[in-house]
């Protein structure tokens, strides 16, 4: 037995098996506060199942099952099972389905999947329904296959009977349309297309007008302007931090342990940063400026799952580097600019301001994918660049 995150085991296990079962894998909550993607995303992206594929034997099958809710989920899975696998998946749905198409509500259905590593792995399965059709429970009473949960009358289905309830047979999946496969910069299963739900949409026009109507009634915006720097430093600090939670979940596990260490290392970063400021204390902040676009820019260029094949020790300082270098340089600028405020009150507040905009930023991700939603950091963090000096003045009086 072992108590881990199954995309962590997958890479890191030496070992190869008969059988991978996703049994019921849908928690249906994010994995943080900090990002968007839920805490199964990344065990549904092709390079994962690429990790599946790894490690089973020839003639290993990977199973799957689930009430996957849409038809064009259960064509997605089986398009990106047939294209790390070489084979078509047997699908299977209770009540049975003769075909499955994109448009088709799955939410009464629970769906298997069967994939093989090589066309031999499931031939002897579809070499019996192929004989014999398909497998009627309540038919087998010496084998104790009888289906009882539902008692005499299963619950009707739209488009069938209760009979559909004891019949198990293979369905056709129709994967036309299904191009978009999630991968681990883009791990968004449950997303049909690159774009931001209108739940998601709705949810970023209440905060930003909450936080309007909270500045607009307590801040003296009449009377102070913001600090443009301070308020842009908070938005791009804010997506590293979500690329931060997102980067070490995939090389880690998707575990609050990993989440508690992700947040003590960008604490710690930080409390670095504010003591090279008090010792060296930097006059000019474009040498830091460069080096945060640079590492960023290292950091947008190397794939995550580059670090996923390094060994323990390797792996991990290079991802601490790669991941909290950034926040370190970050933490100069802010400390930096904030040790010279005239007004540290409205500097702060800016910053704060800064930090909405940013976390709303992060729905970005759900179009361009978490390493390009570093470049709307380096974005944010080039205006600070640039509106430095224009810092909280008072405005002239009408």
């Amino acid at each position: 037995m072992h108590l881990d995150d199954g995309r962590s085991f997958l890479a890191r296990t030496s070992r190869q098996y008969d059988l991978v079962v996703y049994a019921l894998v849908d928690s249906l909550a994010l994995h943080s506060g900090y990002s968007s993607i839920r805490l199964e995303s990344f065990l549904f992206t092709q390079e994962a199942f690429n990790d599946v594929q790894r490690v089973l034997k020839p003639g290993g099958v990977f199973a799957m099952y689930n009430y996957y809710r849409q038809g064009w989920v259960v064509g997605r899975l089986a398009r990106m099972s047939e294209q790390v696998l070489g084979t078509a998946p047997l699908v299977c749905s209770l009540p049975h389905q003769e075909r499955i198409t994109p448009a088709d509500n799955q939410k009464n259905h629970i769906t298997f999947l069967l994939a093989g590593r090589g066309a031999e792995a499931t031939q002897s399965i579809r070499g019996w329904f192929e004989e014999h059709g398909s497998f009627w429970l309540n038919q087998r009473p010496a084998r104790n296959l009888e289906l009882n949960a539902f008692g005499p009358d299963p619950p009707a289905v739209d488009g069938g009977g209760p009979h559909d309830w004891r019949r198990i047979a293979p369905a056709q999946v129709d994967t036309a349309g299904i191009d978009l496969l999630p991968s681990d910069d883009w791990p968004f299963l449950y997303l049909r297309e690159r774009q931001i739900p209108s739940l998601n949409l709705r949810g970023a026009a209440i905060i930003a007008g909450l936080s309007l109507i909270v500045l607009i009634a307590l801040a003296p915006v009449r009377t102070i302007r913001p600090n443009p720097q301070m308020f842009f430093l908070g938005a791009g600090f804010m997506l590293l931090e979500t690329k931060s939670v997102v980067h070490m979940a995939l090389l880690f596990g998707s575990t609050w342990i990993v989440n508690s260490v992700v947040f003590f290392a960008i604490l710690v970063m930080i409390l670095l940063a504010n003591l090279f400021v008090l010792a060296a204390r930097p006059q000019r902040l474009w040498p830091f400026y460069a080096l945060l676009g640079a590492a960023l820019l290292v950091h947008i260029l190397v794939p995550m799952n580059t670090f996923l094949s390094l060994g323990g020790a390797t792996r991990t300082l290079a991802s601490c580097a790669v991941v909290f270098v950034p926040i370190f340089f970050a933490g100069v600028i802010f400390a930096t600019a904030f040790r010279d405020s005239t007004r540290p009150d409205i500097d702060f507040g800016s910053n704060i301001a800064g930090v909405i905009l940013g976390g709303l930023s992060e729905y970005a991700s759900m179009v361009l994918g978490f390493n390009y939603l570093l470049v709307v950091a380096i974005a944010y963090y080039g205006l600070s660049m640039l509106l430095r000096g224009r810092g909280a003045a008072a405005l002239p009086s009408p």
